[in-house]
């Protein structure tokens, strides 16, 4: 999505700007990895789904997702695949003048309704697969509005055998908390390029209170802020891959094997 000026919006109290860019500034290459789609059903699909989101029937999507179900596409494919890219259409729509801010934030929250509705592996709940499972934590910042692509990942890591805990509005002194006794492998941070790096670099001086060896990774678009994500913010590694990711912690590389693929 190109980014541009900001563009003037309805004097209610709220800062749409900064919620629309926040809320759509996830891509579809910042969440596929691997997978592999059949082109013309992709698009078919995606085009009716992004119809769907943005119509003011609020039955469509659902009726979408039903018509994929019938045509044999996984929620798994649903997640990695159609609704990212349905999501940055919707960006790509706000930022030509194509659709209007309410139009936009209701498409997008509808999406996050459909990722819900997929299964337990888009859940904000704890999941503890089993006691031998490496345990991660995603943590979207508090303020942030960018919980989809949060929600995704944490989906593609509970498939791939990763126990997650999603953890959305996180703030600095809950996190101490929460990590204390507590035993992780990996913290992983969703930030957008709306957050301020020290805000970051908070968060990561609060998870490090579970562990100084514990790696914590940066990812999202506030890598775009600076080529030094790492050094100004303290985190180990800062990449929105994966699969880079999950080698730096030192993971089973079985577990490489995350985005859903069409058979």
């Amino acid at each position: 999505m190109t980014q541009r000026s900001p563009k003037s919006a309805p004097e209610t109290g709220i800062d749409w700007n900064r919620f629309a860019f926040r809320a759509l500034s996830i891509l579809a290459k910042d969440l596929r990895m691997t997978g592999k789609l059949q082109p013309r059903r992709l698009e078919l699909f995606v085009e009716k789904l992004r119809v769907a989101v943005s119509s003011r029937d609020p039955e469509a999507a659902p009726a979408v997702i039903s018509k994929m179900r019938e045509a044999q596409i996984s929620s798994f494919v649903i997640a990695d695949h159609y609704i990212p890219e349905v999501a940055r259409r919707l960006g790509e729509a706000w930022c030509s003048d194509e659709m209007d801010f309410a139009t936009v934030t209701i498409g997008s929250a509808r999406l996050q309704g459909i990722l819900r509705s997929l299964g337990p592996e888009w859940s904000a709940e704890d999941q503890h697969i089993n006691p031998t499972a490496p345990r991660c934590m995603v943590i979207v910042p508090a303020g942030a509005q960018h919980t989809l692509g949060a929600t995704i990942l944490a989906g593609q890591l509970r498939r791939s055998g990763i126990s997650v805990s999603l953890v959305v509005g996180a703030q600095p002194a809950t996190l101490s908390a929460r990590c204390e006794g507590a035993s992780y492998d990996a913290f992983l941070i969703s930030a957008s390029e709306h957050e301020k790096l020290n805000d970051i670099k908070r968060i990561v001086e609060a998870v490090r209170s579970a562990g100084e060896k514990t790696p914590v990774i940066v990812g999202g678009n506030v890598l775009a802020l600076a080529a030094d994500v790492e050094t100004q913010t303290g985190a180990d590694l800062a990449t929105s891959d994966v699969e880079a990711a999950i080698r730096f912690c030192g993971f089973d590389a079985r577990l490489l094997h995350l985005v859903g693929e069409e058979s």
